[in-house]
């Protein structure tokens, strides 16, 4: 976050400009923005520069220990045990890999995809280049990426045999993501997205104290399960896979008819503070679950297990994207954790940085920055029963036959039995472009709960959804 968001002079500026963007913004959460702003503002010039200095540390000692061959590599992973041992696990979504590989027009949709991601990566390029003050040779590797990611992906429309697979079929999107990440890394890019990452995750410390006294607030633990569901889906638009989607309601009105994007690419695809926060009370209004319920709903069951005799023991949360999105995680494991003394959370994140995903060192300096605001999780990580863990992952989606060690141990110490186990999959990496059926590969009993807002056209078009609907949706391992 720049440091000049963080002084007194520029807070009521921005608290006005956020009420502005806002539009049809609650008064509710008019006050929280503005009480978020107020506690920003108490930050210092010094405290910011010490954050950005220790991003920088932390990149230098990255790019020292990890190598292109410790990407995704396998002595360092281990299958997640909750696992059937009679079945072979499968990361695919019905229509997304399994179609990649025998046709060259689902291969295509998946390009066209990932093609129309550059410029938000361009401009995001820029932003973290300035957050780490490299000079323009920073981005002049990352054209060199861009130029060689995409002949590589030219070449994957037409390759049945595929180009990076190594299987002789057709390259699917797992093998199109993880190839960025080599590619990125080959180039000298651990983390394009490091500044944007930074600058939402300082933003949102700000409103996490806010958002928990608004659940806190709520009378009965029925609607603070709602509010927190509410609030994850509504963090879960951020997200750089989909910057379309952020764009649309971040700068058109409700509707969606009349939009007015700025003209200068990096504003467009990087929000400042104001904007942020406008757009995600704008996403909140998206996301409240109607009286029909949301499109994918398993609200009713996910309340009467958290309030039953018999509420889940432990939980593992693949987190997804920085800031909002990781937000509504944190938030959604001190409500699990609230609820019953006996449950224990995990949130997972990626081992290495992939789009603007949060890493393992990250969600562990977002997590001990928001216990500085927050009692009730203070006493949660203080007693161990909310842990942060790296996931293994090296790339947007998740394959779970390749969960990192650390993982793995966690969940192999627990004493507890299969039904006590909850699996949450954050946004549409994980949760529906794979793992959709995740819940048939594992041990008979264990949940698994996909929790993501729908995002792309492609992905609305394969569910029969439309685009800002939302999944929460819990399924049984029989």
């Amino acid at each position: 976050m720049d440091s000049a968001l963080c002084t007194p002079h520029f807070a009521p500026h921005f608290a006005s400009a956020s009420r502005r963007a806002a539009g049809a913004m609650s008064h509710a959460l008019v006050s929280r923005v503005d009480r978020a702003f107020t506690r920003c503002a108490a930050k210092t010039r010094t405290n910011v520069r010490h954050v950005r200095s220790n991003w920088i540390k932390r990149r230098e000692c990255l790019a020292r220990a990890i190598s292109l061959d410790a990407v995704a590599s396998a002595s360092h992973t281990a299958p997640l045990p909750l696992l059937r041992d009679d079945v072979r696990y499968n990361h695919v979504s019905p229509g997304v890999c399994d179609a990649c590989e025998r046709s060259s027009a689902a291969r295509e949709a998946w390009v066209k995809l990932l093609v129309g991601q550059f410029p938000s990566h361009a401009a995001n390029i820029e932003r973290t280049r300035a957050y780490l003050r490299e000079d323009e040779s920073y981005v002049e590797r990352y054209e060199r990426f861009e130029k060689v990611y995409e002949e590589y992906l030219n070449k994957v429309i037409e390759a049945d045999s595929g180009v990076a697979s190594g299987r002789g079929v057709g390259d699917t999107l797992m093998d199109m993501v993880e190839e960025k990440e080599r590619l990125l890394r080959s180039c000298g890019l651990e983390d394009m997205f490091l500044g944007l990452k930074a600058s939402e995750n300082e933003i949102c410390l700000a409103l996490y104290p806010e958002m928990c006294r608004a659940v806190d607030a709520e009378s009965d633990a029925r609607s603070r399960t709602r509010l927190v569901l509410e609030a994850a889906l509504a963090g879960n638009l951020f997200d750089a896979g989909a910057a379309a989607a952020v764009q649309n309601v971040a700068f058109c009105d409700v509707e969606q008819v009349t939009c007015e994007f700025p003209e200068d690419e990096q504003t467009k695809f990087t929000l400042d503070a104001a904007q942020l926060f406008a757009t995600f009370a704008k996403a909140q209004e998206k996301v409240v679950r109607p009286e029909g319920g949301w499109k994918f709903d398993s609200f009713d069951d996910i309340d009467a297990r958290m309030r039953g005799e018999t509420p889940w023991k432990r939980v593992l949360i693949f987190c997804d994207n920085a800031g909002a999105d990781t937000m509504g995680m944190v938030l959604l494991a001190r409500h699990l954790t609230s609820m019953s003394s006996d449950t224990v959370v995990a949130l997972a994140a990626n081992s290495t940085a992939a789009l603007n995903d949060i890493t393992y060192d990250e969600l562990s300096d977002f997590v001990s920055s928001c216990v500085q605001s927050d009692d009730v999780l203070r006493d949660l990580v203080g007693a161990g029963r909310v842990v942060c863990l790296p996931s293994g992952a090296t790339s947007t989606l998740l394959d779970l036959s390749r969960v990192s060690s650390e993982l793995a141990a966690h969940v192999n110490d627990a004493d507890v039995l299969p039904n006590d186990w909850l699996i949450v999959l954050d946004g549409m990496g994980r949760s529906l472009e794979s793992n959709w059926n995740a819940f048939s590969y594992m041990t008979p009993g264990v949940d698994v709960l996909s929790l993501a807002m729908v995002k792309s056209e492609i992905n609305a078009e394969r569910l029969g959804a439309e685009v800002y609907d939302c999944v929460v949706r819990l399924n049984t391992a029989t």
